[in-house]
């Protein structure tokens, strides 16, 4: 029965970090252009398929190579595999980590490469970091504030109402817009990650995450 037990809460683990795993998005490309896939690593390769400028979900599948002075790395991107220039990519880690029975602290340190003592004050918890099954943990300092990156300098950064493009516009930030605070979880609505922000400490409302880097 334990080893059944064991098994279990090890598939449990394994299923958990498979959906929350790490992945990368676009970045450095304005919204007018996108980034190709090569059917190998050089330019001299096949254009198999784009990723757009906000794309997200995208999975490293193997080691880079160096071709010249020119890096490439092989990803996956729904469903088609190919070659990217790895400066175009950025971790795109999900900023909370939803607990599952067995889980310690310790474990999601190490998982997400944060000190223990940073999840602990981020998430309030006493100094015993008991977590219960269920429990959502806040995985970004609470005080790091956040600048525009992706947008061009005649364009601008629109802050909506509700977690959708759809959504009523409610502010702007500007290209080089900087003093954003995320104020919570992010929200996942048809492939586009939403983050809650306030800029400038005064108007509050949510925006793409693909827009936004950590500037503390």
């Amino acid at each position: 029965m334990k080893l059944i037990t064991v098994g279990l809460l090890i598939f449990s683990l394994q299923a958990v970090a498979a959906i929350e795993e790490c992945s990368y998005r676009v970045t450095k490309v304005t919204k007018n252009d996108s980034l190709s896939m090569r059917l190998g690593p050089g330019v001299k390769y096949q254009k198999i398929g784009i990723i757009p400028f906000d794309g997200i979900e995208i999975q490293i599948s193997g080691p880079e190579t160096k071709i010249g002075e020119t890096t490439w790395t092989p990803v996956k991107y729904k469903g088609i595999n190919g070659w990217v220039n790895p400066a175009y990519l950025k971790k795109d880690c999900p900023n909370y980590h939803t607990v599952v029975f067995g889980e310690t602290l310790f474990y999601l340190a190490q998982k997400y490469g944060y000190d223990i003592k940073e999840i602990a004050k981020w998430n309030n918890l006493e100094a015993t970091y008991a977590l219960v099954a269920g429990q959502k943990l806040q995985l970004f300092p609470r005080n790091c504030k956040y600048r525009v990156i992706n947008v061009s300098n005649d364009d601008i950064l629109w802050i909506r109402s509700e977690a959708d493009e759809k959504s009523q516009r409610i502010g702007a930030i500007p290209f080089d817009g900087n003093d954003i605070k995320i104020t919570g979880l992010e929200k996942v609505v048809k492939n586009t990650h939403w983050i809650p922000i306030k800029y400038k400490e005064c108007i509050t409302g949510w925006v793409n995450n693909s827009f936004l880097e950590e500037d503390c």
